[in-house]
Parts: structure tokens; sequence; C-alpha cells
């Protein structure tokens, strides 16, 4: 990686949003050269502020495989809202590269329409049966922590959401007591079919930090998690890539004593156009 290239990758890292609104709007092919010398992680950061059409336009430039490496690194609401704007073959194909788990995640948020509740919420979050034990349900929480939540969703034999309990409570509870007998009833939820503007005017952000996700039958599916609510809020608050595409090429600019353009057109050869091999 040259200079240039490491300033440029050290500069999308510090300011994803102002890089972002610099390849909105540029070409699709020029912005894909910047994606595809990007690092994934690094390309992913930047997919959290680029409108879903552009990204996907831009990741069509890019081989098969380097889109699933970019798209596996960012949130699955993002890269399954990115999917949903790339043709059916080219998407599939995509989501065929991706690990098995993700491939489940994904499908799973695809089903509902685009800003909804149930493309926007975390469908990998551990829930209980209301009958099972309390030492049960905290030793299998042990075996999978990375998708326990502050609270536990229980749920009937037929998947309908019927109460929660925070993880402080559960802890406390007797170790052969039931999730029924400790659980709260009369859970806050939202349908997994809410508009996004619903998701964010709901009553219940003011005393939870995680909503239940339903589908028609009252069926857990996910849960909304507040960081979400917040991006939304600041989509409706009008923020997303607030800064200029002026500002942002005359700082690149100052940056590298090149005009935009210059900077993005190092040599690039097989980061786009469909070839998945790189030039060291």
């Amino acid at each position: 990686m040259n200079l240039e290239q490491q300033l440029l990758a050290q500069f999308a890292t510090d300011h994803p949003a102002e890089v972002a609104s610099a390849l909105a709007a540029m070409s699709q092919r020029e912005a894909a050269l910047v994606l595809g010398d990007l690092a994934p992680a690094v390309a992913a950061g930047l997919l959290h502020y680029l409108p879903y059409l552009s990204a996907a336009l831009a990741l069509e430039q890019l081989s098969t495989e380097d889109t699933a490496a970019i798209l596996t690194a960012v949130r699955p609401d993002i890269a399954a809202s990115i999917l949903r704007a790339t043709p059916s073959e080219r998407q599939a194909a995509v989501i065929a590269c991706f690990p098995s788990r993700l491939q489940t995640v994904i499908s799973s948020l695809l089903i509902y329409a685009e800003d909804t509740a149930g493309a926007l919420m975390d469908p990998e979050v551990l829930t209980a049966f209301e009958q099972e034990p309390v030492c049960q349900v905290l030793e299998r929480i042990q075996r999978n922590p990375e998708h326990a939540l502050y609270y536990l969703y229980v749920v009937a034999d037929d998947q309908r959401l019927v109460g929660v309990v925070n993880m402080r409570e559960l802890m406390g509870a007797r170790p052969d007591a039931s999730l029924a007998s400790v659980c709260t009833r009369n859970v806050a939820s939202i349908a997994a079919s809410a508009t996004w503007q619903t998701v964010v005017g709901h009553s219940a952000w003011g005393s939870v930090h995680a909503l239940p996700v339903v589908d028609r039958a009252g069926q857990f599916v996910g849960v909304l998690r507040y960081e979400i609510v917040r991006a939304l809020e600041r989509r409706q608050a009008g923020d997303t890539l607030a800064d200029s595409s002026l500002q942002t090429v005359s700082a690149l600019g100052e940056l590298f004593g090149l005009g935009l353009r210059g900077v993005f057109h190092w040599p690039t050869a097989g980061t786009a156009g469909g070839s998945s091999e790189r030039e060291s």
C-alpha cells in the first residue's frame, strides 16, 4: 500500500461520514475503486453513511467475493438494505459467499420491507421458554454471551412473546424457579411491519434499551436496539451526510496536495470490473 492509500485509509477511518459524502458524488466506478482499495472493515465503515442505492451500485463494480467481504464487516441490517437494492442474481451470489450464520441472519431480514422494524432488527437474540428453570437459562447464556442482551425475552412453545426479565433479576432468582414465575408480563413490543418513523416515535424508548419485534401472530422475531433508533433519529433530524461534498473535496485536497480525482486515481488493477485478483 503506497502513502496515498495509507493516508486515505486513515482519513476514511477517522472521518467516514465525510469520505462517504464524497463517494456519493462520484461515479459508480470511481466509488468502487476507492472501496476496493480499502480494507473490508474500513470500507464497511463508509457504508454506514452512504445511501443504500449508491453503495449497491458501487459494490456491483467489485467482484462478488470482495463485495461479500465488505458486507460481512458491516452491520447486518445495513448489509440487507444494500442487498435489497442489488439485482436478484447478484444478491444471491453475494449471500452465497457469506458464512452460514450470516446467510441465515441476512435472509431473515430480507423478507421484510426496507426501513421497517423487521428489516432493522437484530434477529440473533437469545430467548427462553417460559417453563424453563432459571439455572438452565443461565447456563445457556454463559455458552452464548454474544447473543445476550440486557433483557431476556420469554416465549411460549409457539414462539409467541409472553414476557421479559432483565439480567439482574434473572441472576438473583432462585435457580429452580421457572421463567414464568420471574418474568414481567404485558411487554411493550413493536410490529415487524412498523415503519421507521413509528419505531422512532414508540413511547417505550423512554424506559427500555431494546424493544422486541413481533410478527402478525405475536411471535418473537428479533429485537430493535437503541443504537438503531439513534441512527434513525439522526436521519429524521436530517443529519445524515450533513457535511457537504465541497468541504470534503477541500479537506482531502489539502491533505494530499492533489485534487480529489487525483487522490482516487492510483493504480488499482483488479479491484473493479468483477475480478477478484489484486496487485500487491
